[in-house]
């Protein structure tokens, strides 16, 4: 830090020395310039918090928003259905599946109802066995209800009509059984199960084609018979 510096002489011609001090303005200026850097640090600080409360309010809106659509759109499985201890061949078990339009909104479905027949080793080793349901060589006979439903050969089985809110299809099938004809002694001890998957689609026109066939209208059967009947009843039509 600079000083000034002021000489006087006394009586005997010594030279007395005085040191003058400036004032200590540069450590004014820091503790003002840090006061100021607290303040904006504060506004800041206010302004971050603000744009994140802003932020989380938007995405709690979009995520009520999300659940309302879901909400309006909502199918469930109902099925009634014990899997055996084992599966024996030439028993009629009983496996009833239907699905039930849950939400509020018209709605086309599909379902997909994958048999599964696993039998287990001593060794607690697990093999898929063929689970075959068409042909002269079916390992399974399943009374499929082809009145209400369509076989697309597509994996899915499309409900012919239009469920409203709360609506039931009739079941898709009611009874499954094992044909002693088409399977080998490794069927001995093995185990019955279903794989289900629905999906249900918004009746307006022409979401189900979006939605299962990218959009496409099918060209030829059986998928062309499933469009010929869900086309006509869309909503608005």
């Amino acid at each position: 830090m600079k000083c000034t510096e002021t000489i006087w002489k006394n009586k005997g011609g010594a030279s007395l020395k005085k040191v003058r001090r400036k004032p200590k303005k540069k450590l004014l200026l820091n503790k003002m310039s840090f006061g100021i850097l607290a303040i904006v640090a504060v506004i800041s600080l206010i302004a971050y918090k603000g744009v994140q409360q802003t932020y989380a309010a938007l995405t709690d809106a979009d995520e009520k928003q999300n659940e309302f659509r879901i909400s309006d759109l909502r199918t469930e499985i109902e099925e009634e259905f014990i899997p055996p201890g084992t599966f024996e061949p030439e028993i009629d078990y009983t496996k009833i599946v239907t699905v039930k339009n849950a939400g509020e909104m018209n709605s086309f479905v599909r379902v997909l109802a994958l048999p599964v027949i696993t039998k287990t080793s001593g060794s607690g080793a697990v093999t898929l066995l063929p689970a075959t349901t068409e042909g002269a060589d079916a390992v399974l006979t399943i009374d499929y209800n082809l009145t209400d439903w369509i076989d697309g050969k597509d994996g899915y089985f499309y409900y012919k009509k239009k469920l409203t809110a709360g609506e039931k299809t009739t079941p898709l099938f009611t009874t499954v059984r094992m044909n002693q004809a088409n399977i080998t002694t490794e069927y001995t001890g093995a185990v019955l199960d279903f794989e289900i998957k629905v999906e249900g689609i918004g009746a307006t026109k022409y979401a189900y084609r979006d939605a299962w066939w990218n959009g496409q209208t099918p060209s030829a059967n059986p998928l062309l018979a499933v469009d010929d009947l869900l086309k006509d009843q869309t909503d608005g039509n």
